[in-house]
């Protein structure tokens, strides 16, 4: 059993490509005593847009049924780049296992994307759960995050 970092459901989503790999990351989640909320998609059959996911995965964390995301697409790409239009997403595309816990520490990323294509489904289950039993880190990374929650377009 790994630290776990919240009690709340992780919502968990794909678009087509990631199906595979999203029933066996939901596997890994309940074997290590995580609820799940599935977001969809459910066929690899059906062409669909990993906008619309990412946008349930924002919806859950928005309304605080959930506190950490998972994100899957071909590329990780698109749900990547949708995830993070909302100032309280902070979506982190990761490929390999040392990239996630410094997205956790330094971050705080609440949104695991992963590409379907490129992540082998091992190597996902390994970032799964060092993303998951990760804590951020204090001091100069608190204030970087909270320098990039006052962002916005007017910054510019």
């Amino acid at each position: 059993m790994i630290r776990k970092l919240t009690d709340k459901p992780i919502a968990i989503a794909t678009d087509h490509r990631g199906v595979a790999l999203k029933a066996r990351l939901k596997a890994w989640l309940a074997a290590n005593g995580y609820g799940v909320t599935d977001c969809g998609a459910d066929s690899e059959g059906e062409r669909v847009n990993a906008m619309d996911y990412a946008l349930r995965l924002a919806a859950e964390l928005k309304a605080g049924r959930s506190d950490f995301a998972v994100g899957i697409c071909g590329s990780g790409q698109m749900m990547a780049i949708t995830a993070n239009r909302f100032p309280f997403v902070r979506a982190t595309l990761l490929h390999t296992l040392e990239e996630a816990a410094p997205a956790r520490e330094h971050g705080d990323a609440n949104v695991l994307v992963l590409g379907a294509d490129v992540t082998e489904p091992a190597v996902a289950e390994r970032i799964l759960a060092t993303f998951l039993s990760t804590a951020a880190l204090g001091d100069r990374y608190a204030e970087r995050r909270a320098r990039l929650a006052r962002l916005d377009i007017s910054a510019l």
